[in-house]
């Protein structure tokens, strides 16, 4: 499991804000180096790995970068910016908030599966509390979905017993029938007695609002254009190790502090691999997606323009500075980027070929010095570089010059 390194993202001179630099899109590169960690890990609990220049390396997946970038951004949002949540468990969200109001459990449950299934999303009636598909929404969808039921309650009468007899009978089947294949929305029959007005008023609850979803998109199916398909502004590589990788294991034991026979227990043993190496990362942003995603859903151009600007400075800053960070209480995986790079850019291009050859050990200046060469030739507009040696070593002279250099 991973979670974000703790970060507000507020402070003089720590926030990146590149809003007044022109140019199409911005680009970060960071080189940060990390030791016994496991900030990523595959199925079996390994550090992920990948293997380029025919050297295994460590790597962190664009995924899980992406959701620490995501939770470090909730930190601070603008007045009427609303934070989104992913989930399964949006019927299940409407229903608390149902009962939180009155509603007995018997009448919630249906009344929720119902109205998320008139908004279109598929719904097995044997787990009603989830929808087949994880939903990216604003998190202020269970209160309108909730609030819209009750509004329409008395309306909702005839549809709402279909869906609970269609829930019964799926979840208790009666005796010597067969329980029904976990396929098609069943709750079809009841969501089409919804009056039209309130199966409308329950989409536009999908909507994405002043969210994060303008910048970061998503992709339902089951909801008509354009609330379904909003196109990512960001793009997010994969991080992986400059330099040649690997894995150790970490054997370790607790020790049982209410043992009084005279000899050493353990309460546990275990062991968990770990992984070191200096990370290259990097991200993008296109700005004019970004402002065309937000005019989607607010016709002030102002107030776009203010919520990208933010959205902007916001995203350049927690990528630079989060880390995923599985197992992060017994790792210490938080780390500052020896160097970082943010600049605006005609094409948001990756310098991962600078690390196709791995970078000897000790990689962290080495690396730097690899990247700025790379960098010279990437046609950057202008930005700054954040430079944090491991010795208090001068920045690489083979910066761009568009580039105004920072301590890190």
């Amino acid at each position: 499991m991973t979670s974000a390194t703790d970060l507000h993202l507020s402070g003089t001179g720590f926030t990146i804000d590149l809003s007044g630099v022109p140019g199409p899109f911005v680009t970060v590169h960071s080189l940060t180096t990390l030791s016994g960690v496991a900030l990523n890990r595959d199925q079996l609990g390994r550090p992920k790995t990948i293997t380029i220049g025919g050297v295994e390396r460590m790597r962190i997946s664009s995924q899980s970068q992406v959701r620490a970038i995501r939770d470090a951004m909730r930190t601070s949002t603008l007045p009427g910016e609303v934070p989104a949540a992913n989930s399964r468990y949006l019927p299940r969200a409407v229903s608390r908030r149902l009962q939180e109001t009155g509603t007995d459990t018997a009448d919630a449950d249906p009344a929720a599966a119902l109205i998320v299934a008139a908004a279109g999303m598929t719904i097995d009636p044997t787990d009603p509390h989830r929808t087949r598909a994880a939903v990216v929404l604003p998190d202020t969808a269970p209160d309108v979905l909730a609030a819209l039921v009750t509004l329409n309650w008395d309306d909702l009468e005839e549809a709402r017993v279909k869906a609970e007899h269609i829930i019964a009978g799926a979840v208790a089947p009666p005796p010597g029938t067969r329980r029904p294949p976990k396929a098609g929305n069943s709750l079809n029959a009841a969501a089409a007695l919804v009056p039209p007005a309130v199966a409308a008023q329950a989409r536009e609850a999908f909507g994405p609002g002043r969210s994060d979803i303008q910048l970061f998109g998503r992709m339902l199916t089951e909801l008509p254009p354009p609330n379904g398909h909003i196109r990512s502004a960001v793009a997010v590589a994969h991080g992986f190790s400059v330099d040649a990788t690997l894995t150790f294991a970490d054997d370790f034991a607790t020790r049982d502090d209410w043992n009084d026979l005279g000899v050493f227990a353990s309460s546990m043993l275990g062991q968990q691999l770990l992984a070191s190496g200096t990370l290259y990362r990097w991200a993008a942003l296109d700005r004019r997606l970004l402002r065309a995603n937000l005019a989607e859903s607010d016709p002030d151009p102002d107030r776009v323009e203010a919520t990208a600007r933010s959205m902007e400075q916001r995203f350049l800053t927690a990528a630079t500075y989060t880390l995923p960070s599985g197992g992060k209480s017994r790792t210490g995986a938080a780390a500052w980027p020896t160097l970082a790079v943010a600049a605006t850019c005609p094409l948001p291009l990756t310098a991962a070929a600078a690390f196709e050859d791995p970078v000897p050990a000790p990689a962290g200046t080495e690396a730097a010095t690899r990247l700025a060469r790379y960098l010279r030739r990437a046609h950057l507009i202008a930005g700054v570089a954040r430079w944090l040696p491991p010795n208090a070593e001068p920045a690489p002279a083979e910066l761009p010059g568009q580039l105004t250099v920072e301590a890190g």
